[in-house]
């Protein structure tokens, strides 16, 4: 049962959809979601499941949100080709008016940018990364195929996490972003276990400094430590751009009490970290791009949910403006959402990607899942992606590396992994 001790974002949260004043690390209670959100891989399955029951409608259809967003594009002999028509279908007659074709985003972006996420919300989702709706106060729980369980019962059962919080000071140094921090983190605590059944609450004094594109990059990837979920303190920064995309609709800033339970608190100092290169094949392997440099490489490769948002691609315009991506390497980019791709058009970076060489991809997952860009024999890739195991993207053969839009833009120019920071001299 609920304790007497204070309650946490993710407590609060969870007490609301609950219709409690409070939760206890734990408890299993049932839950009425905000919105529920899903892409077009598992509908098939879903669509199959809903026949055999004899389903011909969601609870509440419009707290649905169902966005194609890994195959944005539908090649020839494809399977996805008739995924597309089937949910156009499926939506039309199940009266989704929340539905986003190929070519719109990632759930992700689509979530933030048409202010579906707000402060305080309850988001049931298919994957741990959507987390970076943190980013402006909202709460992702993540339940994989069961999320079509919620659209039909508009609701569903969530075991509350314990909540470890991360106390961030200090400030980024020259060449290094949110991607670094993070990858830190995973390096620090995904094989200890520490986040596990866990939401990550991150705060403190640095916070103010990160844009909401660096935080939606850190919390899309904090699943790779093992925690539930993740989410951020809500500041003056998300809250102007909340209500810049709101649309009337409201929202309550939830905010972690004085005496709240932690299972752990921890700070990191955003002024001790350097380039991080993850190598493969676990998501533990950072290190830093020193211990790396001089790997040459066959593919680089910015996009995925983690880094895929307008100043991740400011970020590699920054290094590839005037350059040329190596003779032997090949680079993709792509943008997260059309809102993404349209303003790095007006601001000339798809321009400057053309120009160097690299390959601008349409609006989605493409690259990270092995959709696009896929690699063979013993390739080797530096990647914005969320994952670096074996067979990821291709060959199991092939090693996949992870690092921030810095890092492999500069790695594309000089053909081996490199440090970004000579490469930005001056340019930032």
């Amino acid at each position: 049962m609920p304790t007497s001790s204070g309650q946490t974002i993710a407590q609060k949260i969870l007490a609301r959809a609950a219709g409690r004043e409070t939760v206890a690390p734990g408890e299993y209670v049932n839950c009425v979601p905000d919105h529920v959100v899903t892409q077009e891989m598992v509908w098939p399955m879903h669509k199959r499941n809903l026949e055999k029951i004899g389903a011909t409608a969601f609870a509440r259809p419009e707290k649905a949100i169902i966005v194609i967003d890994h195959t944005p594009a539908a090649a020839t002999g494809s399977p996805h080709a008739a995924t597309h028509h089937m949910l156009r279908q499926l939506t039309r007659d199940f009266g989704v008016d929340n539905f986003y074709g190929p070519n719109t985003g990632l759930r992700h972006l689509v979530l933030v940018e048409r202010g579906f996420a707000r402060p305080g919300s309850l988001v049931f989702s298919d994957e741990g990364n959507i987390a970076s709706i943190g980013a402006v106060g909202a709460l992702n729980i993540p339940m994989s195929t069961d999320v079509l369980a919620p659209l039909l019962n508009d609701r569903h059962w969530v075991c509350v996490p314990r909540t470890v919080r991360i106390e961030l000071v200090g400030s980024l140094p020259f060449g290094v972003t949110g991607r670094d921090l993070v990858q830190a983190i995973i390096r620090d605590h995904e094989e200890q276990g520490t986040f596990l059944q866990c939401c990550v609450e991150y705060g403190g004094p640095a916070l103010a400094g990160l844009s909401l594109d660096d935080r939606q990059a850190i919390l899309a990837s904090t699943f790779h430590t093992g925690s539930d979920t993740a989410i951020m303190d809500v500041d003056a920064r998300a809250l102007d751009y909340v209500d810049e995309r709101a649309d009337g609709r409201p929202y309550q800033v939830m905010r972690s009490d004085p005496d709240a339970d932690y299972a752990a608190v921890l700070t990191y100092d955003l002024s001790r970290l350097t380039p991080m290169v993850t190598v493969p094949p676990t998501q533990s392997g950072a290190v830093d791009v020193a211990q790396v440099a001089g790997r040459r490489i066959d593919q680089a490769a910015v996009g995925s949910c983690a880094n895929n948002r307008l100043e991740d691609m400011r970020a590699a315009a920054a290094v590839l403006r005037g350059r040329r991506v190596a003779r032997h390497v090949t680079m993709y980019i792509s943008p997260g959402s059309q809102n993404v791709y349209a303003a790095a058009a007006r601001e000339g970076l798809l321009e400057v990607f053309a120009e160097a060489g690299a390959t601008v991809l349409s609006p989605g997952c493409n690259t990270c899942w092995g959709y696009l860009g896929v690699l063979s024999g013993e390739d080797v890739s530096i990647t914005t992606h969320q994952f670096n195991y074996q067979g990821r993207n291709g060959s199991t053969q092939a090693a996949v590396h992870l690092a921030s839009p810095y890092t492999v833009a500069a790695s594309a120019v000089a053909g081996e992994i490199t440090d970004p920071r000579p490469l930005l001299a001056g340019r930032l």
